[in-house]
């Protein structure tokens, strides 16, 4: 992925456009998901779960993007430059509590299972890393090894860190998606345990292998994150109750048997029952409290 994309009189930052491909793929493999839960469940969702995940990436974007507008209000004077200039670790925060508060709210708005959405988001989270550690270029510590990368013109060579990592990604993306498709486990939590205990251990097996400073405690912080992910997965409980796709199929299917019969036995009693004035059972004038004549 080349640092500069020229399109027309526009340029673009590479790494941004990939993150923007990565963003798609991973909002694409979560509608495929989201439709084929839908289908085998035969309950389908109030919301598409991928139209949640769009807009909260979108809330993401926008909000790291443009906030550095509020930041740095030189960028005014060239609205271009905001294109090229990426916002910090101050709008990315911002805008993930954004994207989380929208997220929980639609969730609770539409009745969505938290593990659903949670089984679904962790495999077009999935699909959206391993794309961007394809096409960023990350270097590691240095190498002689004659996969080493480096930058054009210099003699050293460096450990291709993002490659490592793709590759640790590509078990992962075919577990997910051929236990998914066999099991049917999807929105027990299972898919969501296992992919941050795989996904932890991935990263820190390739994080080695990174030129990345150790904070106090001897880890750095991509490695901190990685253990926070392995105890997460490990504490993380899964469901063995109504979240699956044959409880939610069973489920569905039991209430509208429920509803037809409820509805037939209403036809019969009013078929059967004396009517009363304007055809309703008068209480008063039946039973043991009638009033005597």
């Amino acid at each position: 992925m080349p640092d500069v994309l020229q399109i027309g009189p526009l340029q673009l930052q590479g790494k941004l456009a990939a993150m923007l491909l990565a963003v798609l793929v991973g909002l694409w493999v979560m509608r495929i998901v989201s439709k084929r839960f839908s289908r085998e469940a035969g309950t389908p969702l109030a919301k598409s779960v991928d139209d949640i995940a769009f807009n909260a990436a979108l809330i993401v974007i926008l909000t790291w993007k443009l906030g550095i507008l509020l930041t740095q209000p030189s960028i005014w004077k060239s609205p271009l430059k905001i294109l090229m200039v990426p916002g910090s670790s101050t709008e990315l925060l911002l805008g993930l509590l954004l994207a989380g508060g929208y997220t929980y709210w639609q969730l609770r708005k539409y009745r969505i299972p938290l593990y659903v959405f949670l089984d679904m988001l962790t495999m077009g989270l999935t699909a959206a890393l391993f794309l961007v550690c394809a096409l960023i270029p990350a270097y590691g510590l240095p190498t002689a090894l004659p996969w080493g990368i480096g930058v054009e013109g210099t003699v050293s060579r460096f450990h291709p860190f993002h490659a490592y990592t793709a590759l640790l990604l590509v078990p992962l993306l075919i577990w997910q998606h051929v236990r998914e498709g066999r099991s049917r486990s999807l929105g027990q939590g299972i898919l969501l345990k296992y992919s941050l205990l795989f996904g932890g251990a991935a990263g820190m097996l390739a994080s080695l292998f990174a030129a990345a400073e150790p904070t106090a405690v001897y880890l750095s912080v991509p490695q901190l994150a990685y253990l926070f992910m392995l105890i997460l997965g490990m504490l993380l409980p899964t469901l063995a109750h109504n979240t699956g796709r044959r409880e939610l199929s069973t489920m569905s299917q039991n209430d509208s048997k429920t509803q037809v019969q409820q509805e037939q036995q209403n036809k019969e009693r009013e078929k059967a029952a004396p009517a009363g004035k304007e055809g309703f059972v008068d209480k008063k004038l039946d039973g043991p409290n009638r009033p005597s004549t």
